[in-house]
């Protein structure tokens, strides 16, 4: 038995009408991940039960990683749902193994699902249980700082949004919204999307 980090993740709320659809969409967005960072994880992110997915991080970098990539993703396609996270350090039994992590099973599996599934979904959405308790509390605080930026942002400017994290060219993303480039400069502006990158970096600079 060995201790691995954890990254748990679950759609907080489901609508009764729309369970089929969140599954597919959970199911390629975990796969696309899984696909991204293939040779950075132990276990390949696999939706497990309801509408939960789990997979084991070789590193806490890849684990960084992957969560940007997933929360990105989510706003490049345009999905209408957010992803409650718990990432934690824990023993798994299960032989490891690079095809699915759909049977893993161990103490810190439990214990991250327990977690997940008792706080609050959107309080806070990410969070870090990880062995250096120090660098643990720092990240919990900086994603919260980062969640609080992304609260603000609604689903209809999702396409916007993903033009100016991927181009810092306000003519440019003009030209591809529509718009003028003055009005992909204030939207800029509100939207704290030079704030969301440079947070970001801080993050992805301390590990």
């Amino acid at each position: 038995m060995f201790e691995h980090l954890i990254l748990l993740g679950k759609i907080p709320s489901v609508p009764s009408d729309s369970f089929q659809e969140y599954h597919k969409i959970l199911k390629t967005l975990t796969s696309s991940c899984s696909h991204q960072f293939q040779s950075h994880l132990l276990f390949p992110y696999s939706v497990t039960i309801d509408h939960e997915f789990l997979g084991i991080p070789s590193s806490l970098k890849s684990t960084i990683d992957s969560l940007f990539y997933l929360e990105e993703t989510v706003i490049d396609w345009n999905v209408p749902f957010k992803i409650s996270y718990v990432i934690r350090s824990g023993n798994i039994s299960t032989k490891l193994s690079k095809k699915t992590s759909v049977h893993l099973m161990g103490e810190g599996i439990s214990d991250a699902r327990t977690e997940l599934n008792t706080k609050k979904s959107t309080h806070p959405r990410i969070l870090f249980h990880i062995k250096l308790e120090n660098l643990s509390e720092q990240l919990n605080r900086l994603f919260m700082v980062l969640d609080s930026i992304e609260s603000g942002w609604n689903q209809k400017d999702f396409p916007l949004i993903s033009d100016m994290l991927q181009n810092e060219n306000n003519e440019e993303v003009a030209i591809k919204q529509k718009k003028n480039r003055s009005q992909i400069w204030k939207r800029r502006k509100t939207l704290l999307i030079t704030e969301y990158k440079a947070l970001k970096q801080v993050i992805l600079g301390i590990i």
